[in-house]
């Protein structure tokens, strides 16, 4: 189970954009870690004068509303699903408007199958250099001594030693670091969108294909340069910031189709407790997009345009469609059509 571990690890981190915990542990029923999530929407504790700047910003941003989109070019249609990849009850509603689609749909394409996932479960070794230091640099030589002895006894509370922490990827420890109960909604039987929209391909018979490889995600995330990958872990060890607060924000903006909303609102409370300049935040946040979510739109948006089929549903975490190298705007550029798709 260790390297499908890792894959839904790289496919949380995607979603949770910092403020969110992976969910490493499959253990919790999902009944019990939702009462014992304590997160409010962020959205309704907003001032006028917030509230006002939060609508200038979302007006800037390219195809900022919406989870559901249709791409047309020519007699090709591509439906495109933001998803969110940690269970909620709501997306029983959600798979009543997408069933149809996927039942006539030539293929479905997702982020990695399940398929794919099982097939690298079986030769997990080469995950390790996405985690894993590369050879004579270790973590706690980067830190300060007070920064490391408080790290090392963090990650002693989930079993890591020092020494194996030593040797680990900074972006890979923050994930012990910001970790709340309430990520592991939905875990079991009935995950995210994305595992529900492949069984109901499954079941309809519908090709299911991949866009990228099985360790695609994790590379990203190891590909952000390790000077930003640090800072960040020092943030996220001194930050008391309360990320049930901001996955409860995203997750609510995800189904209210604003999921853009949600994540300006993190951008600008992540690490508000600490003396760091905003400008530094928002630096290392792009960071993050420029790896984690850029790159990969664009090689997925190559990817697509290539395909031969005539409709296609493609389903991928919602962080992915919004913004100027959104997939949306990118298959725009290319020529499709978008338009949204609603109840």
């Amino acid at each position: 189970m260790r390297a499908r571990a890792l894959l839904r690890t790289a496919l949380a981190a995607l979603a949770r954009l910092f403020a969110l915990a992976l969910v490493l542990t499959l253990g919790s029923t999902a009944q019990a870690s939702a009462e014992r999530c304590r997160g409010i929407d962020l959205r309704d504790h907003l001032t006028a004068a917030a509230r006002a700047r939060l609508d200038q910003d979302l007006q800037k941003i390219p195809y900022a509303l919406g989870n559901h989109w249709l791409a047309q070019k020519g007699d090709q249609r591509i439906h495109i699903i933001g998803t969110q990849h940690s269970g909620d009850a709501r997306m029983f509603a959600m798979m009543r408007q997408i069933r149809p689609v996927i039942e006539q749909a030539d293929a479905v394409f997702l982020e990695v199958t399940e398929e794919q996932m099982q097939t690298t479960e079986n030769a997990p070794a080469h995950l390790d250099r996405y985690i894993l230091l590369p050879r004579g640099q270790r973590l706690d030589r980067m830190m300060s001594a007070e920064d490391w002895h408080l790290l090392s006894a963090r990650l002693a509370v989930y079993g890591i030693p020092a020494e194996a922490a030593a040797g680990m990827q900074p972006w890979y420890l923050s994930d012990y670091l910001t970790g709340t109960d309430c990520t592991k909604r939905g875990i079991g039987v009935r995950r995210g969108l994305d595992d529900r929209i492949e069984r109901a391909a499954r079941r309809a018979a519908t090709p299911t294909l991949g866009l990228e490889a099985p360790e695609t995600g994790l590379a990203a995330l190891a590909a952000m340069p390790l000077h930003d990958q640090l800072q960040l872990l020092l943030l996220d060890l001194k930050s008391k910031t309360r990320h049930a607060d901001l996955y409860v924000t995203l997750s609510e903006s995800y189904f209210d189709d604003r999921l853009t909303e949600g994540r300006i609102l993190m951008s600008w409370m992540i690490y508000r407790d600490l003396p760091v300049p905003r400008a530094k935040v928002h630096r290392l946040l792009r960071s993050f997009d420029r790896q984690v979510l850029e790159k990969r739109n664009r090689a997925w948006a190559k990817r697509l345009q290539a395909r031969p089929e005539k409709l296609l549903v493609v389903a991928v975490g919602a962080a992915h469609l919004a913004g100027n190298a959104g997939l949306l705007n990118l298959l725009a550029q290319r020529g499709y059509t978008l338009s949204r798709v609603t109840d």
